[in-house]
């Protein structure tokens, strides 16, 4: 019976956060900063609930609750981690209903999409340092005797009545940590509130008091009971805890609060519930639409006066474009020869480097290993990733002028996603390398032979192709009119989508699942393969076994960090809070910047490599 109740929640915890997090990313209307922090809110309670529940189930199922200590410590880790995050985001909201109604001036500027993105990331970095060491301290405690934990999840309260040594340290630990990740953003949000509801009594209409309410009750009401359940839970003494009491909360806070929590913010939110209602007539629209739209046409066109037609005619025209145009850095025309200076020393660099990468792991003996292999391969990527991009623009700085077909344009674009995306996949290959490496490195030479990763770099290629070229086919399938003109030095996806004047929606919600896919879950399965090889690191006793082995990880994951940070505050940011500048720089990030550092990380903080370039010089 409950696995049937659990199962259940959970899949309605999953359905109702995705349908949140898609009406804020697709309809207009919802594309503020209350709703992009709703829609950051909507994906950490997907998280939070698939840390506990699947394994929940698994258990209920099979009537077994055998859990190793690794995974024990991983799924704590993450429930810390994504608790702390909900605690934080939470704060935020609060912060942007106290700007919104208390300073509504000066709303868009304090509450741009930078500011929102900015917050977001520092309730992310913020948590996960703190997290990781609060972890490893209570997992680094002996455990002896029973191994029976008392609760349906890995929770510190019960793994912590399983230690058999001093746990002084480890019960401060807990309460510093909930008093700098629980009490203090509740005190911001009291504080928040407390200056909220005194501008909304001094307002004289009654309406305006009403609306102002109604925009911060479901949030209150979410605060109310996530930080009501989660302090009785970990603030009560330790001698008057009940483990039955203790599960019973935990289950308000795992499960039935994100239950209530889209729920809240759907029935009491006009604007969701009526972008609810647009997602549900679309598709019912768009069928009937596509079935009648010949003989509609037709029957109108018919009914239209000669000017009307004429203006039909002249639309209808228009949309068919030739080419667009590539504005790039047309803004800033003194500074363009400088650009193209700049650029093409960065465009050599990347080659040079880059082709050196490939050569020394090529014919340097004590560099033909799985991981100089995937190297050699990302350098490889990297190269036909800047050949894709700088040349056109080093043209367009040359000519002073951004002419480019329609063809050349789709051609470019599918390159540099294809380009993109088998960038992203090989980077997780490469952590996977790692992994395996630190974890079990007695089998590394079996799990990474040479036939197993030519078929990984095979299938990073073979998957991301078809994917592609589909979306790049649908999106220059739309029609475009009015402007040619692309804000941009490249044919990426948000400004050509600004062209189209047909419905876009089917292209943005594809553009979502595809960054999904090959962002966000490489994203997540780098973040585990490196959280299970900090563990293992952390396990050996020398310490210049810990800084060798941190040491030929470290450069790959200050690359994932660029890399990854960029293209996803690039592709996931809300659509209207996009700024064309702001786009700009950040693809210079990734399309320049990034590709000439990734070959100088890899050499200057990796001695083989190093050792190979003295010999190659030495031999010329």
């Amino acid at each position: 019976m409950l696995f049937g109740i659990f199962l259940l929640m959970y899949l309605t915890i999953l359905m109702c956060n995705s349908t949140i997090m898609l009406i804020t990313r697709t309809d207009p209307a919802l594309q503020t900063p209350m709703y992009f922090f709703l829609s950051n809110l909507s994906f950490v309670e997907i998280c939070y609930v698939t840390a506990t529940i699947p394994r929940m189930l698994m258990d209920l199922c099979t009537q077994k609750g055998t859990i190793p200590l690794f995974s024990c410590a991983v799924q704590l880790s993450f429930v810390l981690m994504l608790g702390g995050m909900e605690c934080l985001l939470l704060t935020v909201m609060a912060y942007d209903r106290y700007v919104a109604i208390c300073n509504p001036l000066h709303y868009p500027l304090v509450m741009n999409n930078k500011v929102c993105v900015q917050l977001v990331a520092a309730c992310w970095i913020s948590i996960i340092p703190v997290v990781i060491g609060q972890t490893y301290q209570v997992f680094s405690l002996p455990y002896c005797g029973s191994n029976k934990i008392n609760h349906y999840f890995c929770d510190i309260p019960p793994i912590l009545k399983l230690a058999c040594g001093d746990t002084f340290v480890n019960n401060l630990a807990v309460y510093v940590a909930a008093v700098a990740f629980f009490m203090v953003p509740s005190l911001l949000i009291i504080v928040s509130y407390g200056k909220i509801i005194c501008n909304i009594l001094k307002l004289s209409s009654a309406a305006g008091r009403s609306k102002a309410f109604s925009t911060c009750s479901s949030h209150l009401i979410v605060v109310v009971l996530f930080y009501g359940t989660a302090t009785i839970t970990y603030a009560q003494p330790k001698s008057n805890r009940s483990e039955s009491m203790g599960k019973l909360l935990s289950l308000f806070y795992t499960i039935l609060i994100p239950l209530l929590n889209p729920i809240t913010y759907t029935l009491r939110n006009k604007d969701i519930m009526v972008a609810l209602g647009k997602l549900q007539t679309n598709n019912s629209i768009k069928i009937t639409g596509q079935c009648n739209v010949r003989y509609g046409l037709i029957a109108s066109y018919d009914l239209l006066s000669a000017d009307e037609q004429k203006f039909t005619t002249e639309k209808s025209n228009t949309s068919s474009l030739i080419e667009f145009v590539l504005l790039g850095f047309s803004d800033v025309p003194h500074l363009q020869w400088m650009l193209f200076g700049i650029f093409l020393l960065m465009y050599l660099t990347i080659l040079m480097c880059n082709s050196t990468i490939m050569l020394i792991t090529r014919i340097d003996s004590a560099l033909q290993t799985p991981m100089y292999f995937f190297l050699s391969n990302f350098s490889f990527v990297e190269i036909c990733y800047v050949t894709v991009t700088i040349p056109r623009m080093l043209m367009d700085l040359c000519t002073l002028k951004g002419n480019i077909s329609i063809f050349a344009c789709a051609t470019q674009m599918c390159f540099i996603l294809m380009l993109g995306g088998t960038e992203c996949l090989l980077l997780t290959a490469m952590a996977y390398d790692r992994y395996v490496a630190i974890c079990n490195p007695l089998h590394y030479s079996l799990v990474m032979n040479h036939r197993i990763c030519t078929q990984l770099v095979a299938a990073c290629w073979i998957s991301v192709i078809p994917v592609v070229t589909g979306q790049t086919y649908q999106i220059f399938s739309l029609p475009f009119c009015g402007s040619n003109r692309i804000n941009h030095f490249i044919c990426d996806i948000p400004p050509v989508l600004k062209l189209a004047c047909g419905d876009t929606f089917v292209n943005e919600i594809a553009v979502y699942i595809v960054a999904m896919v090959f962002v966000m879950v490489p994203f997540l399965l780098i973040l585990v393969s490196y959280c299970k090889i900090i563990f293992s690191i952390l396990k050996l006793s020398s310490a210049k076994g810990r800084a060798k082995a941190f040491s030929t990880c470290s450069s790959h994951l200050i690359v994932v960090v660029l890399f990854y940070g960029t293209a996803g505050i690039t592709y996931l940011q809300p659509k209207p809070t996009q700024s064309e500048r702001i786009g700009k720089l950040l693809s210079l990030f990734y399309t320049i910047l990034i590709p000439t550092l990734n070959p100088i990380i890899y050499t200057l903080r990796n001695k083989d490599i190093m050792m190979a370039l003295r010999k190659l010089l030495s031999k010329f």
